[in-house]
């Protein structure tokens, strides 16, 4: 079986350190892919170490909504730069978080909008995060739409999926579904269009159940067996069509 994690940080300070370790670790469980996502500019060029240092990891840079600064258009100026510069790379982690805690909600939404015209500017791929803030993301997607936009970590309502499925978003999950409590997430697997569905470790966070943190890339297998079960379908059955999706998503040559 192949696997392909769709979205983990391993520029991490939790795994960094052991990086090749991790990478040995993630190949023995058939963990052939991995993306990573940087989040902030101060991130940004461990990402780009990352892939350099394995052919198996591909970078994505972007500003995160916890990370977006009322000063962020100076950030964004580099993170255009970079990624003229490295024509390999997808565009985030961007999104919204609408947390309580979070209050930068106008820059949060101007600084998203610019990581979706410029992912349909340079033909990218964009992974999102979207807490508590799925109308006003979808809004957001009607007026800036981009090729190709992964909802990471879905945590949106089955009914949402049609709607952000005619925005061109793929849906992806990770450790969350392995928890029979997690309900809302379980159903939204099996509601998935088959073709838009991709997994995820989202590591350092969120491991599966019964997994040690820090999370890792190796732990990928215990969310295939879960969205196997889910689907009704068998293991090797969900590997192909996932890593066939994620090829499509990141429009790779493999």
């Amino acid at each position: 079986m192949k696997l392909f994690d769709a979205h983990c940080h391993l520029q991490d300070d939790a795994l960094f350190p052991d990086f090749e370790k991790i990478m040995q670790r993630a190949v023995a469980a058939g963990v052939e892919r991995a993306v990573c996502c940087g989040t902030a500019p101060r991130d940004w060029e461990k990402v780009f170490q990352c892939s350099e240092k394995s052919d198996g990891v591909l970078p994505m840079v972007g500003i995160h909504p916890w990370f977006v600064a009322k000063d962020w258009k100076r950030s964004f100026r580099a993170l255009e730069n970079l990624l003229q510069k490295h024509p390999e790379a997808g565009i985030g982690e961007t999104g919204l978080d609408f947390q309580a805690r979070f209050i930068n909600r106008a820059e949060q939404e101007a600084c998203f909008a610019a990581h979706l015209d410029l992912a349909c500017e340079l033909n990218r791929p964009v992974t999102v995060h979207c807490v508590r803030a799925w109308g006003r993301l979808s809004e957001i997607l009607h007026e800036h739409p981009a090729p190709r936009i992964q909802l990471h970590a879905f945590g949106g309502a089955a009914e949402l999926i049609p709607e952000l499925g005619g925005l061109n978003c793929w849906f992806s999950f990770g450790g969350s579904v392995t928890n029979p409590r997690a309900k809302r997430a379980r159903g939204s697997v099996a509601a998935v269009p088959p073709e838009r569905l991709l997994i995820e470790t989202d590591a350092p966070d969120f491991p599966p159940a019964d997994c040690s943190s820090p999370n890792e890339p190796a732990n990928l297998i215990y969310i295939l067996r879960t969205v196997a079960e889910l689907r009704s379908i068998s293991i090797e059955e969900a590997s192909d069509v996932l890593f066939r999706n994620s090829i499509n998503y990141f429009a790779l040559n493999c």
